[in-house]
């Protein structure tokens, strides 16, 4: 009698995923007029708004953002009235930037 002997073939399977996040922000404002859009970004969604409002929408702390603004990190600029506009765009970016250095720095 033969005996029949089974082979075991192992069988590696490797899934990736990948996540993509898209924000979106809606910006009011009491006059009615659109927010002013950055120079700067190639895009024409890029809005600039007060520091104080991007720290609410991005919710990055509104000290870090003078910081990254004092740093040139990103997009921003004087109005004639004296106030401080920030790009959400860059902001954002930059944000995501640093996140990314950031968890590259602990996986090694």
């Amino acid at each position: 009698m033969k005996s029949w002997w089974r082979h075991k073939v192992n069988k590696n399977r490797k899934t990736e995923k990948a996540v993509e996040i898209h924000e979106f922000y809606v910006v009011r404002t009491t006059s009615g007029a659109l927010p002013a859009l950055c120079d700067e970004c190639a895009v024409g969604d890029a809005f600039m708004v007060a520091p104080e409002q991007a720290a609410l929408v991005t919710h990055i702390p509104l000290r870090m953002i003078y910081r990254w603004i004092e740093s040139a990190l990103v997009h921003f600029r004087e109005t004639p009235n004296g106030s401080l506009i920030v790009c959400l765009r860059s902001l954002t970016n930059t944000r995501n930037q640093i996140t990314d250095d950031n968890s590259e720095r602990y996986q090694k």
